[in-house]
């Protein structure tokens, strides 16, 4: 009964008695959020929750973390991925999260980062294989070669993965003695995806393809104006959609123009 609760109702069973008192920590697969509405002197107990509640967690949200903390926010996701959760959404404030890689991939299958550093993976890391979506928004691949490791973390989820949503990526690899961001080339495919939105529209994306996509249903795809683009291959990979959105963002305007929509 209790693991139907969200996890606040959970905890305050715990004034019922003293034998409830510690028996929400007994229960698996809860979803926690903590957002916002966490008073900026609760996020320290907050954490506290995270670390005493049993796993494995059905789905964890974490968001609006005080800036003061923001050195904490690593060793919260550290606590979670020890959850082995099935969702996880984490929006912190640029703030790189080595420890997302110590996440069950066997477990999680539904991931979204939002304004967060992805630093390289651990030499052994395999990818999360079991993803079925994957949302990226306002996400920076540090390191060398950061396109790579987002083709490959789609790769990973190939078999699995059905709903991409990458807005707003950037890597931040910069070329010896130049300078400046050296993105390279990158491509997406995965067999099953059946849903896509790509806000593609910095500058520091680099040069990406949509690959083999032949259950793909829906496609929303906003351009950066001022980049070559092989339209013909793109519109080529995008044939079996029933309904497309593109559109091209204008970076000197920041305005989408030429939108376009069919279904």
């Amino acid at each position: 009964l209790l693991a139907d609760l969200p996890a606040s109702d959970v905890v305050r069973t715990s004034v019922l008695s003293q034998t409830w008192r510690s028996r929400w920590k007994s229960v698996p697969d809860l979803e926690i959020d903590l957002d916002d509405r966490v008073r900026d002197r609760d996020w320290e107990s907050a954490a506290g929750f995270l670390e005493r509640c049993a796993a494995p967690v059905r789905r964890v949200s974490i968001r609006g973390i005080p800036l003061r903390l923001s050195d904490c926010a690593d060793g919260w996701v550290r606590t979670v991925a020890g959850k082995s959760p099935r969702s996880l959404s984490v929006a912190m404030p640029m703030t790189a999260l080595p420890s997302l890689f110590a996440c069950d991939p066997a477990a999680l299958a539904d991931l979204k980062l939002a304004t967060s550093v992805l630093p390289p993976p651990p030499p052994a890391f395999a990818g999360f294989r079991r993803l079925t979506s994957l949302d990226l928004d306002y996400v920076v691949f540090s390191g060398e070669k950061g396109w790579e490791r987002l083709e490959a973390m789609i790769s990973a989820a190939a078999p699995t993965l059905e709903k991409l949503r990458l807005a707003n990526i950037a890597f931040d690899h910069v070329g010896a003695g130049e300078g400046l961001p050296v993105p390279g080339a990158w491509i997406i495919q995965a067999p099953n995806l059946r849903w896509l939105e790509l806000r593609l529209t910095m500058a520091g994306a680099g040069s990406w393809e949509l690959g083999h996509l032949p259950k793909l249903s829906y496609a929303n795809i906003t351009l950066n104006a001022h980049e070559a683009r092989d339209y013909r291959g793109m519109l080529t990979a995008l044939s079996s959609v029933r309904e497309l959105e593109i559109g091209n963002f204008d970076c000197a305007t920041f305005q989408v123009r030429a939108y376009i929509t069919t279904g």
